[in-house]
């Protein structure tokens, strides 16, 4: 005879009543498969090391039963495809490991049930212990100063942010001053320049226009001569 030690996890939202019924199935699937069940051990809801279906916790059970041949691995089959079954875990002992079972399912349903109200009892007082403790509100008296230093900073970040924009206004507009000078005084460089070169082309005018004339008369004073010379002969 070989003995066998199951730990199976079973749904966690499954009330007293029902989880009752689930235990019961499980030890009369066992029953037909050739095993029998020795002792039970409802270890309560616990939370799981990861999820499994998307439950964060879950309601252990310790099952010792014996068995042989193929009814260990026909038993997995069945815990396998019970929906209301998490995971499960099976491992061979000895006799001498088998444990002793002092209450029943219903004694342990029961206080399981009570030692969960308490924990879900002691957790809420916790809770709210800590939310009215005057530790929270020094807590909440930081934060709401460092909001206030936050709105500052953001204040003098507004305020710097402006002075640059003032300071930039002002370098333009002195940008803008020297380059108006600048160009103000190459105008003046620039004007008695082409005012002598104004001068330069105007007697240069006067110049040529009295060239013309000169011409002019002494081509009439030789053709006055050639006329005075043919009149003689």
């Amino acid at each position: 005879m070989n003995y066998y030690e199951t730990l199976y996890i079973v749904h966690p939202s499954l009330e007293a009543g029902r989880l009752k019924d689930i235990i019961m199935g499980v030890e009369e699937s066992l029953k037909k498969m050739g095993g029998s069940p020795l002792a039970m051990e409802l270890w309560g809801k616990r939370k799981l090391a990861y999820f499994i279906d998307k439950q964060k916790y879950g309601t252990y059970v310790l099952l010792h039963y014996n068995g042989e041949g193929k009814c260990t691995g026909e038993f997995a089959v069945e815990l396998e495809h019970n929906p209301n079954i998490l995971a499960y875990l099976t491992t061979s002992i000895e006799k001498e490991s088998v444990m002793e079972q002092t209450e029943d399912l219903d004694a342990q349903i029961a206080g399981k049930s009570r030692e969960a109200e308490r924990r879900d009892s002691r957790t809420s007082y916790t809770e709210n212990t800590k939310s009215a403790s005057p530790e929270a509100s020094v807590q909440e008296g930081d934060t709401n100063e460092t909001a206030s230093n936050e709105t500052t900073s953001e204040g003098g970040d507004e305020k710097s942010e402006s002075e640059t924009e003032t300071k930039e206004s002002d370098n333009a507009e002195d940008n803008n001053i020297e380059e108006t000078a600048e160009v103000e005084e190459v105008k003046a460089d620039k004007e008695p320049v082409e005012a002598a070169e104004n001068e330069s082309d105007e007697e240069k005018t006067t110049d040529d226009e009295t060239t013309s004339e000169e011409e002019t008369e002494s081509k009439q004073e030789n053709a006055d001569e050639t006329t005075a010379v043919s009149e003689e002969e």
